[in-house]
């Protein structure tokens, strides 16, 4: 008790100089005096029993951690040592024969797809049909422009003798200028037949567009099989100056020049037997040959692919020309289909002459 008194004087002493001011230095005895108290009173408390007991118990905490640690990380090395031993017995066990199916192959697959569809399609179907027809001339047969608001609707069928790399689905072709430079290397090939047949939109609104789709499609195969029997309109061209339905037909001789009008019989074989095959589901009740239908087959044959690029780029020079009699359409743009830009233009100044009336929103105006 004495001792803590002493302590408490002197404490007071102590804090009375330094809220004078004054400076303690190293020399001064009561600073000196001071750190001597400080030194026993810590050496005290290190003694004590209860802060022992409470430094033992964190040097064990810390020795178990450390063993625990260390005794996972050896469990750890074990099993992964175990793993990389199961995954080397299981390579050595079940070696892959040579004709299994690896991931590379499945890989493989998609590209030999693409690369021949860079080449050209296939003509699966047209081999299987010349196998068992003789002399047979398989016609492919498509359409463009079922949905726009204007323009017609445009059909053709083809005999392209000559594969041509690029030809594929005109849809997926999305360049212009790659269509057109395909569109002149079909009709420009070697013992080529072709015919484009053109109804325009007064016609489709008399019988619809599914109606009028299949009559075009009938007008191309008809021209086409007997260009000389055939008793419907045969322009030279399409062209916007020519009104009504009507279709454009060609051939050509063994070094792709078209045949003349003076000689076109000579592409007419009586001998020859024809069979259409036509993209969709649905097949032309009048059409002068056998045929079939197969859906999505401008993706999957040949023939029908090159009669899908040349029913589109007719179509699409002719929306070309009918943009130049109507330039506040803008129909070169989007070419008669129902963009938010010609549905807008249609609304406000109404429709012309080549816009289907029956399809929306015109049959409401």
């Amino acid at each position: 008790a004495v001792m803590n008194l002493k302590r408490v004087a002197i404490l007071s002493c102590f804090n009375n100089l330094r809220s004078s001011s004054s400076l303690i230095t190293s020399s001064d005895p009561s600073f000196s005096f001071m750190t001597k108290i400080n030194k026993i009173d810590n050496e005290r408390r290190r003694r004590s029993p209860r802060l022992l007991s409470q430094q033992n118990a964190k040097s064990i905490t810390s020795s178990t951690y450390e063993e625990n640690s260390n005794n996972n990380n050896k469990t750890n090395n074990d099993n992964d040592n175990l793993i990389n031993k199961t995954r080397k017995r299981k390579s050595k066990v079940a070696p892959k024969k040579k004709g299994s199916s690896t991931k590379g192959n499945k890989r493989s697959k998609p590209e030999d797809k693409n690369i021949n569809r860079d080449k050209f399609l296939p003509r699966q179907r047209e081999e299987e049909l010349k196998v068992l027809y003789s002399n047979l001339q398989v016609i492919g047969v498509d359409e463009a422009g079922r949905g726009p608001l204007a323009g017609p609707v445009v059909a053709a069928a083809a005999i392209i003798p000559t594969n041509i790399v690029g030809v594929t689905d005109s849809k997926k072709i999305t360049k212009e200028e790659d269509r057109e430079l395909l569109y002149k290397k079909i009709v420009s090939s070697p013992y080529a037949r072709w015919s484009v047949a053109i109804v325009d939109a007064k016609r489709i609104d008399e019988i619809n567009i599914l109606q009028a789709t299949l009559q075009a499609m009938s007008m191309a195969a008809s021209s086409l099989i007997r260009r000389s029997q055939y008793n419907g309109k045969i322009a030279k061209d399409a062209t916007s100056k020519v009104d009504g339905c009507y279709v454009v037909c060609s051939s050509n001789d063994s070094s792709g020049e078209p045949i003349l009008e003076s000689n076109k019989n000579q592409d007419e074989n009586a001998n020859e037997e024809y069979f259409a095959l036509i993209d969709g589901n649905k097949i032309p009740k009048d059409l002068p040959c056998r045929s079939e239908a197969m859906v999505k087959g401008d993706s999957r044959e040949f023939s029908i692919a090159a009669a899908s690029i040349l029913a589109k780029v007719t179509r699409d020079r002719l929306m070309h020309e009918y943009d130049i009699e109507h330039p506040e359409y803008e129909l070169s743009r989007h070419k008669g289909y129902p963009t938010a830009v010609h549905m807008a233009k249609v609304r406000l100044l109404g429709a012309t002459t080549i816009h289907r009336r029956t399809f929306a929103p015109l049959k409401h105006m």
